[in-house]
């Protein structure tokens, strides 16, 4: 009985969200997030924390897309289509990728290894608590970098920063033990 209350809670807090969008009002969406965690704590109580947070995460996912079928709309072709690319086989175009290319999968996950390991050495946890938080921060971490790298244009002073960065990480290391 529980668990039909909270997908009754779940869709009446996704209509109020959708609500919220149509009318551009911040208190249905406010009123809808609150629904939704009643909906959560609900599905908790019916379904045990493990399967509950996943009703409450999935069920919303999956009745989102009759409100977004209701809102499709055909828009007109754009007036001026741009052209693609064309390639660029120039020595300097490719030497500035395979630059890139050494930089994100070489020195920035060494640098990414580095600070997380840095990081986890420094944590009040067991070696297998640090191990799975390791294991949790390190593609984050390698993936945060890489994005800042690509978006900046002063690629050489991010490097500089990284080096910077590992370089305080490796005395951590070397002299606390895990």
């Amino acid at each position: 009985m529980l668990s039909v209350a909270a997908g009754g809670l779940t869709f009446a807090a996704l209509w109020v969200v959708y609500n919220s969008w149509r009318t551009q009002a911040s208190t249905y969406l406010y009123i809808g997030l609150t629904v939704w965690l009643v909906s959560a704590v609900c599905w908790s109580f019916a379904l045990g924390w493990e399967f509950g947070v996943l009703y409450a995460l999935c069920v919303p996912a999956i009745l989102v897309w009759p409100f977004i079928a209701s809102n499709q709309t055909q828009l007109p072709q754009p007036k001026n289509v741009p052209q693609p690319r064309g390639f660029d086989f120039s020595r300097g175009t490719v030497l500035g990728n395979i630059a890139n290319y050494i930089v994100v999968l070489v020195v920035l996950l060494v640098v990414s290894v580095l600070v997380t390991l840095g990081i986890c050495a420094l944590l009040p946890f067991s070696i297998a608590g640090k191990l799975a938080t390791a294991t949790v921060m390190l593609p984050v971490l390698w993936g945060l970098i890489v994005y800042h790298y690509l978006a900046t244009s002063h690629k050489i002073k991010v490097i500089g920063a990284y080096a910077a960065l590992s370089a305080a990480c490796v005395p951590i290391l070397i002299f606390l033990p895990m």
